[in-house]
């Protein structure tokens, strides 16, 4: 048998993915000056899920090699005092002048080196640039920072020349998102390649903006991101973008009212398909295009409310009836599922007769045990108190925890006078704990304004063993000292109008005389 002759093809795309950020500089006389190598830097943005900044340099920025060639003679400026042997000091001891933090000092088996360095081992050894502060004839401690200041920019002058002539530009990968494109792996590490282009605006619109960038011919810039490859850096730009004396001038339009305006835009290379970058960007893009809707469960259930179809059950309430599935109804309450498997009418039948409860409570509750939520005119802050307090009763009676709480909070924000002591006859008998606890403290604080409402009478009637809870919380809050003697009247008050002492118990009314 002959083998099967197999054809396979596969294809691969290479892209660009375009993005631009413009970055404004309001206050640009501020900035000059900072000092060489200091940026400023733009707010991030993100191009092909990787995160951008930035970088301006005002004062210019120099390469390391140009520091590093900074003449060793220059190191320490010959007009500032210069380190002595230990030697020379009293006794060996060496100078206290020497015994700056990080100052170094020429030992016993040192040499002087002629720029103000010491020779250790025939190398020289250069001092920090923070140690060429002093000032002739000026304890350093009392040197003005103002001095500080000058000094180190005239050392800097000193050992690198004129100041930079250049402004530096340059743009720095600083993070990645969950989707980011056109990463490439190599050996020495993942990077992704990116033409940048850098503008500086005319801002008088006659079109002489200056821009640099990185040719076609020339290829895409390499810029590392998660591991280091050593052909590559985390930034790139222009050490020498503009002369600072072309940007300053007025007549050019690049800077106007003290502003600069800096546009960037970048073509990031994205390739699609092939094994070796399907498992590095492929995923990623496609999973970046996937938008994952939102639940719509509850949506849903609520439909299948309202339509009414496959209802099983029908549950009367005064003059209406509603429609309902069994299983949900036994599913999400403890009662309902009692009340549905009794071998009377309401089990075999799926009938029932709701008493003690108005219709448009109940349908809000039939409506949060389909969705979980309330309807969308009794979210909270639009809940009045008196349905709270009905739909609070109606969720302890069939046991449905997180409704109750719903209410529970609705009513903690709505507590005034004419509601707080229904409430917390309501709460009493529902079991609602921290409810009780805010009204009590509400009716302790307001119970002159409490005490003269019909919802006091009625929780008297109620629930008569709220009033030594209400004692009690009284008995808690904090008084001034001079008001002590003349507490609560209106308390003492109603307590012999109603035949009870301040602890609440039952006394025996005085006879009169």
């Amino acid at each position: 048998m002959a083998d099967a002759h197999l054809k396979t093809t596969s294809r691969t795309v290479t892209d660009t993915i375009y993005g631009e950020h413009t970055h404004t500089i309001v206050g640009y006389s501020l900035i000059k000056g900072i000092g060489d190598g200091e940026p400023i830097a733009s707010e991030r943005f993100t191009v092909g899920g990787h995160e951008w900044v930035l970088l301006f340099y005002p004062d210019g920025k120099r390469s390391s090699s140009e520091t590093q060639a900074a003449p060793a003679q220059h190191a320490m400026p010959p007009n500032l005092p210069q380190p002595v042997p230990a030697a020379q000091g009293r006794a060996g001891a060496p100078d206290p002048m020497m015994m700056l933090p990080g100052r170094q000092v020429a030992g016993a088996g040192d040499q002087q080196a002629p720029g103000g360095g010491a020779m250790a081992g025939g190398q020289m050894q250069q001092f920090p640039p923070h140690h060429h502060l002093m000032v002739p004839g000026v304890p350093p401690q009392v040197v003005p920072p103002a001095i500080h200041r000058h000094v180190r920019r005239d050392a800097a002058r000193r050992v690198f020349g004129e100041e930079n002539e250049y402004a530096a530009l340059f743009v720095a990968l600083i993070g990645e998102g969950a989707s980011p494109q056109g990463v490439v792996s190599t050996s020495d590490g993942k990077v992704v390649r990116a033409f940048h282009r850098f503008t500086l605006v005319d801002q008088t619109g006659q079109g002489r903006d200056i821009t640099k960038g990185r040719l076609r011919e020339a290829g895409a810039v390499k810029i590392s991101c998660a591991r280091q490859d050593p052909n590559a850096r985390n930034c790139h730009g222009y050490r020498k973008f503009v002369r600072r004396s072309t940007l300053e001038d007025p007549s050019k339009g690049y800077l106007v009212d003290d502003t600069v305006v800096i546009k960037y835009s970048i073509e990031l290379v994205v390739t699609q398909g092939g094994a070796l970058t399907r498992c590095v960007t492929t995923n990623h893009v496609k999973s970046e295009l996937i938008k994952v809707p939102p639940p719509v469960l509850g949506r849903d259930l609520a439909t299948l409310l309202d339509s009414g179809k496959g209802a099983d059950v029908k549950i009367t309430v005064e003059d209406e009836t509603f429609e309902a599935h069994r299983f949900i109804l036994e599913a999400r309450s403890p009662v309902f599922h009692a009340l549905l498997n009794i071998p009377m009418r309401e089990g075999s039948e799926g009938v029932a007769d709701i008493k003690d409860i108005q219709p448009p409570v109940f349908k809000a509750l039939l409506f949060f045990m389909y969705t979980d939520s309330l309807p969308d005119e009794l979210e909270d802050g639009q809940m009045d108190a008196a349905i709270a307090q009905h739909l609070l009763e109606a969720a302890d009676r069939y046991q449905l925890v997180r409704l109750r709480r719903i209410c529970e909070r609705r009513l903690c924000q709505t507590v005034d006078v004419d509601t707080v002591a229904t409430t917390l006859t309501l709460a009493e008998q529902n079991h609602a704990e921290e409810l009780k606890r805010v009204c009590l403290d509400f009716v302790a604080r307001n119970l002159s304004a409490v005490i003269a409402t019909d919802g006091y009478q009625h929780m008297l009637a109620s629930c008569p063993s709220l009033q030594a809870d209400i004692i009690k919380t009284v008995a808690t809050i904090p008084v001034p000292q001079e008001r002590h003697s003349h507490r609560h009247p209106h308390l003492r008050l109603h307590l012999r109008e109603h035949g009870e002492g301040e602890d609440g118990r039952r006394v025996r009314p005085r006879r009169a005389e």
